[in-house]
Formats: structure tokens, C-alpha cells, sequence
């Protein structure tokens, strides 16, 4: 059902709009969608979402970590630490196992 000025009327609730007020009906609104291929993290790319309403929403895309790059730092271990607790616990066990899996 429509208001006046073409204005959506929702169960009793009347949407007025003015100049310092934005109105966008988000039920009849069609979604934005956009598919961007990044070839590698040095790419950017800027582009423009255009509104129904009007809006235009600037979409910036930069700094794209899509594989993260690892990089060997030095580090004293805590193995010797963890290791040496004389508990002989089930967490100094899964610890072990960790170190040898997916520590160089």
C-alpha cells in the first residue's frame, strides 16, 4: 500500500522524508553484489555501488591478504620450560605431540 508522495505506509506506520533526511525502502531494494578476482595483495581496485535511491556508495578494496605470508622469525624456545615440568600431565603430552607435528 501506498502513501502519499509515493511514500511506503507499513501497518499504520507513515514514512516521511525531507532534505536533511535519507530515505531508502529496503524491502524493494534490490541487493548489491559484485565479484572480484584477486590475482595478488599488491592489487586495489575502486568501483561504485549505485542506489536505486540515489546513494552512491564508493567501494575501495586494497591490502588483500588472500594466502598470508609466513616468515621464519627467531625465537628462543619454551620447550625446555614446558618439558622439563615434572608432571607428567596429559598437556605436556599434547604439547610434545605440537612441537614435533608443526614446529621446525
Amino acid at each position: 500500500m501506498q502513501g502519499s508522495n509515493n511514500l511506503p505506509l507499513f501497518s499504520g506506520l507513515k514514512v516521511e522524508a525531507s532534505d536533511n533526511v535519507f530515505l531508502e525502502n529496503l524491502h524493494s531494494t534490490r541487493n548489491l553484489e559484485t565479484t572480484y578476482y584477486v590475482t595478488d595483495m599488491t592489487q586495489a581496485s575502486d568501483f561504485y555501488w549505485i542506489r536505486e535511491s540515489g546513494l552512491q556508495v564508493n567501494i575501495g578494496i586494497l591490502n588483500v591478504n588472500v594466502i598470508p605470508e609466513y616468515e621464519d622469525v627467531d625465537h628462543e624456545s619454551d620447550n625446555k620450560y614446558m618439558l622439563g615440568n615434572p608432571n607428567n600431565s596429559e598437556d605436556k603430552n599434547k604439547f610434545r605431540k605440537i612441537v614435533n607435528n608443526y614446529c621446525r
